[in-house]
C-alpha cells in the first residue's frame, strides 16, 4: 500500500461498515465472528499507516480515563433473599445470605495483607529465587499470530500491568491479579467465603428469571464495564474506562449489588461434582469482554479457570452466611444493605 490519506480514509470508512454491519440484530453469530476479523484487520492496517512507531504493549489500565463515579461505593454488604436457580437444566434452591456489595477492593486487600503478611501466590518465588509472576493484557499492533497474554514475573495486585506498565492500583479498584487460593486465604480472615456459582448468578440476575441480553444469544449487559469496540486492537471506552474502573461506577442491580456484569472475573465456590483436578470457576466476565470476543460480561458469564491461575482480570467477592439474627460477625467495617 503506499500509505497515503486516501488509504487511510478508505480503510476507516470499511472499518466504520463493517462495524456497522456487526451491530445489526440480523447478522448471525458466525458473520459476528467474521466481520470482526475483517474489521480489527482494518483497524490495525489503518493504525500501522497512521504511526508506524505505534507501541505494541500498551496497557489498557494505564489508558483509564476520567470519568467519575459514586464517591463512595462498595460501602455496604447486600442482604439476598431465599429462592431458586434453574442451573445447567436443576432447579437449585437458594437460601437467604449476604454478599458484598462490589468486588474486594485493592484498599480492602492491603488491610489483609498488612494483619496477616500473606503473599499472594504470583508474588511468592519458585525454586529460582523469582517471583511466580501473573499474566498481564498487552493490546497488540495486529490480530495475525497475535497474543495478547504476556506472563510478567513482576505483576500482582500491587502493580497490575507489570514491568511494562506504570499504572498504580487505585485504592477503590478491585485487587486483580487473585488466584483462588488468594481470595479463599482473604475469606478465611474476613469472616466469608467464596459464593457458590448458583448463588452468584442468583444474585447477579436481581431477582429477574433471566436478564435483559441484547437480542437472542449471549451478549454483553448494557451497563457494565466491557470492551467497546473490535478486540483486541480498538476500544473506544466508550464507557468511560478503557481498563479497569473503580468499583461501583455502573448501576447496581435490582438487590443493590454493583459490578457483577464486567470489570473483573469472580471466582465462585469450587464444586466436586462440577470442578476437576486443580479447575475452578470464575463468573460475569471482565472488562475485556467484547462483541466479537467473550461475550461473558452479563450474569451468566463463567469460564472454567486453573485455580493457581491469576491475571490483571480475575478478582472477586464474598458471601457470607446469615445467622439466626439475619446478620453475621466478618472483618469488614460495612454495613449491612437491606
Amino acid at each position: 500500500m503506499r500509505g497515503s490519506m486516501v488509504d487511510i480514509v478508505e480503510l476507516n470508512t470499511l472499518a466504520e461498515t463493517f462495524r456497522a454491519t456487526l451491530s445489526s440484530s440480523g447478522c448471525s453469530r458466525l458473520a459476528r465472528w467474521l466481520l470482526g476479523a475483517v474489521c480489527a484487520s482494518l483497524l490495525s492496517l489503518s493504525a500501522c499507516h497512521r504511526n508506524e512507531a505505534q507501541p505494541a504493549s500498551a496497557s489498557p489500565a494505564s489508558e483509564k480515563s476520567a470519568a467519575t463515579c459514586d464517591p463512595d461505593p462498595g460501602s455496604g454488604v447486600v442482604s439476598i433473599p431465599a429462592g431458586s436457580l434453574t442451573l445447567r437444566n436443576v432447579k437449585r434452591e437458594i437460601a437467604p445470605f449476604q454478599l458484598d456489595e462490589t468486588e474486594v477492593t485493592n484498599a480492602r486487600f492491603a488491610t489483609f495483607i498488612a494483619e496477616t503478611g500473606y503473599v499472594t501466590m504470583a508474588e511468592r518465588l519458585l525454586a529460582t529465587g523469582e517471583p511466580n509472576g501473573s499474566a498481564v493484557f498487552r493490546r497488540p499492533f495486529n490480530v495475525h499470530g497475535a497474543n495478547w497474554w504476556v506472563f510478567d514475573d513482576t505483576a500482582s495486585w500491587k502493580d497490575p500491568d507489570g514491568e511494562l506498565g506504570s499504572h498504580e492500583p487505585l485504592p477503590r479498584e478491585p485487587a486483580t491479579h487473585i488466584s483462588y487460593p488468594d481470595a479463599i486465604a482473604f475469606a478465611d480472615w474476613a469472616g466469608g467465603r467464596l459464593p457458590t456459582e448458583a448463588e452468584w448468578e442468583y444474585a447477579a440476575r436481581g431477582g429477574r428469571d433471566g436478564w435483559e441480553g441484547r437480542g437472542q444469544g449471549r451478549h454483553n449487559a448494557r451497563d457494565a464495564n466491557s470492551w467497546q469496540g473490535i478486540f483486541p486492537m480498538e476500544n473506544t471506552g466508550a464507557d468511560g474506562y478503557e481498563g479497569l474502573a473503580p468499583v461501583g461506577c455502573f448501576a447496581a442491580n435490582a438487590y443493590g449489588l454493583k459490578d457483577m456484569s464486567g470489570n473483573a472475573w469472580e471466582w465462585v465456590e469450587r464444586d466436586a461434582e462440577r470442578d476437576r483436578d486443580d479447575k475452578g470457576l470464575i463468573a460475569g466476565g471482565s472488562f475485556l469482554c467484547a462483541e466479537n470476543f467473550c461475550r461473558n460480561a452479563n450474569p451468566s458469564g463463567r469460564q472454567i479457570q486453573d485455580i493457581g491461575f491469576s491475571a490483571s482480570h480475575i478478582g472477586f467477592r464474598l458471601a457470607y452466611d446469615m445467622s439466626p439474627e439475619g446478620d453475621n460477625a466478618r472483618k469488614t467495617g460495612f454495613e449491612v444493605v437491606e
